[in-house]
């Protein structure tokens, strides 16, 4: 059976996928096939349930949901840290707040928190890998950034006005969902159990080796040396992702919950999580 799964080419998601990209877990009577987009196409993709596997933010699981089963292991969180809102030195956070901020997407996690955080935030749909430019050039007043954006800011003579993960922590005391696996679910339930407890195994790998799995994480850094990559991988896959543990999935329930009191979302979302054939039963129940 072909199965494409769908993750982003950035370094974080080369990391957690390296066992399953070395073959080196069971995905015995499948051919998987990687489908590498960034993060605001594959939520999009999931809407109609293109890929049979695949990364999407939570919050466009809150409206794929119908097509994907969420996986309970490889979820990313940050634990105090999280997507990061910038903006030139001279710029205060009430004028950030009445502005223009450069979001990566109506669909992603970042673009909920930054509204919880600013409700009626005005935004600008951008690429999460153009949001440092939509700052310099002077089209947004400020912009939240993901993925290597957070490790860059500074470089690119930027000042950070709020780290969304700590202001959750804050908030909740819990860490912040930020991205999710899910398989379609037409899949038979035998096929989903298989894939999750594939991609537990290709994290667990992951962790076990961590440097030769940075050697195929490094190439997709953009522009991080070796240690600054480590660090960032590190921070978004790491025991929590293997296993969320009872914060972890308290997190996402908050999330969902306030989301949806924010008007992000029309219903509160009760997630069926396919847990990994090595946890045992009812691990998330």
């Amino acid at each position: 059976m072909k199965i494409r799964i769908g993750h982003t080419p950035d370094a974080d998601d080369a990391f957690m996928f390296y066992g399953i990209n070395q073959g080196r877990v069971d995905t015995t009577g499948l051919e998987i096939v990687h489908e590498l987009q960034p993060m605001q196409q594959l939520n999009r993709w999931s809407l109609d349930g293109r890929l049979e596997m695949t990364a999407f933010s939570f919050a466009a699981l809150a409206q794929s949901f119908r097509n994907y089963r969420p996986i309970a292991c490889g979820i990313s969180l940050g634990h105090g840290t999280g997507p990061l809102v910038v903006a030139r030195p001279e710029t205060s956070e009430a004028e950030v707040r009445a502005g223009w901020l450069a979001s990566p997407g109506d669909l992603t996690s970042a673009h909920w928190l930054t509204h919880l955080w600013s409700p009626g935030q005005r935004t600008l749909p951008v690429r999460f890998d153009q949001t440092l430019e939509a700052v310099l050039s002077g089209e947004t007043l400020a912009a939240v950034v993901i993925h290597e954006g957070q490790m860059s800011y500074r470089e690119a003579g930027l000042k950070l006005v709020a780290d969304l993960g700590a202001w959750w922590h804050e908030q909740t005391g819990l860490p912040i969902p930020l991205g999710v696996n899910g398989v379609r679910r037409d899949l038979s339930a035998e096929v989903q159990r298989q894939l999750a407890q594939a991609l537990h195994d290709s994290i667990a790998l992951a962790l076990e080796e961590v440097e030769p799995a940075l050697d195929q994480a490094l190439p997709l850094a953009r522009g991080l040396d070796r240690d600054r990559c480590r660090e960032f991988v590190l921070r978004y896959v790491n025991q929590s992702t293997l296993d969320p543990g009872e914060d972890g999935l308290k997190a996402v329930a908050e999330f969902y919950r306030r989301a949806h009191l924010a008007g992000l979302t029309p219903q509160p979302l009760e997630l069926d999580w396919i847990v990994p054939t090595s946890w045992g039963k009812s691990r998330t129940g």
